[in-house]
């Protein structure tokens, strides 16, 4: 299965990016018509989720603000169930 998320660099096909004040918000996002691969980045930590496939968010990375993509080294894939 896939998905196209980006087009033109535009996001597409119910893909949606979400930044959030902390982790305690995701459960307040309805993944019912959330597209697999939209993401939720916690502003103060750089934590970022990905929504798979079982419309769960799974912690991909976090990081600093050092001037680095945040999480990019860091792939947890630490399974967060809401």
């Amino acid at each position: 299965m896939f998905h196209i998320y980006k087009q033109d660099g535009e996001t597409m096909y119910g893909i949606k990016e979400y930044l959030l004040d902390s982790a305690e918000d995701l459960p307040k996002i309805s993944t019912a018509k959330l597209g697999v691969g939209s993401t939720a980045t916690i502003i103060p930590s750089f934590e970022t989720y990905i929504l798979n496939g079982q419309k769960k968010w799974v912690l991909v990375g976090s990081g600093s603000s050092g001037g680095d993509t945040p999480g990019a080294d860091n792939f947890d894939n630490e399974l967060i169930e809401f």
